[in-house]
């Protein structure tokens, strides 16, 4: 986008896209930093006009011929990918694991050990494709894996190693994007804005004020996005970086790559189009040892544990047992639904509000639900005393 637009880059002290915060260079560091916050914001006119000095960085980008594109709003800074997960979690962990965020929050061996282990001891659904490395392998983990930790994993692992206030600190950030994870969440946004400023000024406070690196200070900005183009799952690069990889595949050898690629796409749009490719959904598909529910694009319900649990439009944790068709030919679960669960955390606000639950796992009989009834898939993540927390699987929302 900088690139497009032609403004600085993201590390210049006129560098942000969205506000006329002006960066400070920090000699601690070595790099620039924002550690100002609600700066005016930019806006499409004054941009056109060249009034934001050295924010631009000489040129006029083509984009301006382009009348109803906002040069500001339009122009989206909230990629979870590289904003949250390869910018804020990986540098949230790695510094914990080698202190590379100064010595507040450095993790002995036997804390890192413990983490490790819990990370590797959880089982995701089928719906996450990569299964969880020890944190040793953290200079190999790939954004899905950043992902699964920050939306899923790491506010259970995390509970018993890290600090109070370091854990507390981790759950504004959790929350708030929990919260721009999801159109369910739609009306809490404010309250994520709020948890996003905070969790900046406390960054400040505990990590050291030569750390609030452009990452940071763009979290001021994603609801901001979010507002104007939907959730995060909407906004992410995942698409485009798994796109990416296909076409990657298509080429057989170095030389003519665009006409391979061409070619390749053609041959698969024809396929696509001849053959009878429409899918129904619901629709029950057979497993080796097992039967599966395609419930809709993006979630399966199955009887293996990872894939049981879902969570009803009447607030009722059920885990799957069976799935039949009846006469009417409507697929009926079967599942038992969870006794009694309690909130996993209270601040900063309560987790039911995010339908987020701890349970031992005591269930009652088996009981009938339709397709109908079932507001989202759970992740199950294991806690102390053979407890589980429950986390909406957030595409499934």
């Amino acid at each position: 986008a900088y690139i497009l637009i032609c403004v600085i880059n993201f590390n210049g002290k006129d560098g942000c896209l969205k506000c006329t915060v002006s960066g400070e260079y920090s000699h601690v560091s070595r790099t620039v930093v924002f550690p100002t916050l609600r700066c005016p914001l930019r806006n499409d006119q004054l941009f056109r006009q060249r009034a934001y000095g050295n924010h631009h960085n000489g040129q006029d980008t083509p984009l301006l011929r382009i009348p109803a594109l906002d040069m500001i709003q339009d122009f989206v800074v909230a990629d979870p990918l590289h904003l949250l997960e390869l910018g804020i979690m990986k540098r949230l962990l790695t510094g914990w694991r080698d202190g590379s965020l100064g010595f507040t929050g450095k993790l002995s061996a036997y804390q890192i050990q413990c983490l490790s282990t819990a990370t590797v001891n959880v089982s995701l659904p089928k719906e996450i494709h990569r299964r969880m490395r020890a944190i040793d392998c953290l200079s190999y983990w790939k954004g899905t894996e950043w992902r699964s930790f920050l939306n899923y994993v790491g506010v259970v692992v995390l509970k018993d190693i890290l600090d109070v206030t370091l854990y507390n600190h981790f759950l504004l950030l959790f929350t708030a994007v929990t919260i721009c994870s999801s159109d369910m969440y739609a009306s809490m946004r404010p309250i994520a804005q709020a948890l996003f400023e905070k969790f900046i000024e406390e960054f400040k406070i505990i990590y050291g004020e030569q750390y609030i690196t452009s990452n940071i200070h763009n979290l001021e900005h994603v609801v901001g996005d979010v507002n104007r183009f939907g959730s995060l799952n909407t906004i992410s690069a995942y698409p485009f970086e798994s796109y990416l990889f296909q076409i990657k595949n298509l080429l057989r050898q170095g030389n003519f790559c665009l006409e391979q690629v061409i070619n390749r796409m053609q041959e698969k749009k024809v396929q696509q189009t001849n053959g009878s490719n429409q899918l129904f959904m619901p629709k029950l598909v057979k497993r080796k040892g097992f039967i599966e529910c395609e419930v809709r694009e993006g979630l399966f319900i199955n009887n293996t544990f990872r894939n049981a649990w879902f969570l009803t439009k009447n607030l009722e944790i059920v885990k799957m047992i069976d799935i039949r068709m009846n006469a009417n030919s409507n697929i009926i679960i079967y599942g038992c639904p969870v006794k009694k669960y309690t909130n996993f955390f209270e601040i900063p606000i309560k987790s039911s509000f995010l339908y987020i639950f701890l349970s031992d796992l005591c269930v009652n009989n088996s009981r009938p639900y339709t397709i109908s009834d079932i507001l989202c898939k759970y992740v199950t993540v294991p806690y102390k005393n053979d407890k589980i927390v429950f986390l909406p699987l957030l595409h499934t929302l």
